[in-house]
């Protein structure tokens, strides 16, 4: 299984898994409460993080681009982690039909990335900038284990660009609808 097809059915095995207790709607509203995010892609961040601080250590052109995208990629995933991911471990819950008040916190993220749409696309730019100079450094180097990273996390950015921050959107709607639905 590739790593793309990895992350997707992981994503949906462990998400749950990344729940905590919920939180009454009064406690979401009275103070800022970090929510955890997927196992899976707290697993995938540490992993990238991890190869690019190894390749950042490399001399030459592969070692000074990947201390760049560090920098940038420590920028994003804050960004991920504050408000784009937290909404998708509520993904199992509800696929299995259920929807109850104490998901309303996920509203407030998701039209956050709905409003930050924009500064989130600039960052996945910088990020496939950066790891399309480490591609050409590494192919320039023969580093096949740099290329090979590169490529694949580039395409992780793309993944996030055309199918999970667009999920979280969609997530937010849905929950919109049928929270406005339930028994009051």
């Amino acid at each position: 299984m590739n790593r793309r097809s990895l992350r997707h059915f992981v994503l949906a095995g462990f998400a749950g898994a990344a729940l905590i207790a919920p939180l009454s709607l009064a406690q979401a509203q009275t103070a800022p409460v970090s929510h955890p995010i997927p196992q899976s892609l707290q697993n995938e961040h540490a992993e990238d993080l991890e190869k690019l601080d190894m390749l950042s250590k490399r001399p030459g052109k592969v070692g000074e681009i990947a201390r760049k995208a560090v920098v940038l990629f420590k920028r994003h995933e804050a960004t991920e982690r504050e408000f784009i991911m937290p909404p998708l471990t509520l993904l199992p819950i509800l696929a299995d039909g259920k929807v109850t008040p104490d998901m309303a916190w996920a509203v407030a993220m998701t039209d956050r990335v709905r409003a930050e749409r924009e500064k989130v696309f600039q960052q996945h730019t910088e990020v496939t900038d950066i790891l399309s100079q480490l591609v050409e450094a590494a192919d320039a180097a023969h580093d096949e284990d740099a290329k090979e990273f590169a490529e694949a996390a580039a395409g992780d950015a793309l993944n996030d660009v055309e199918i999970l921050e667009p999920m979280v959107l969609v997530l937010g709607d849905y929950l919109k609808l049928k929270l406005a639905a339930l028994p009051k």
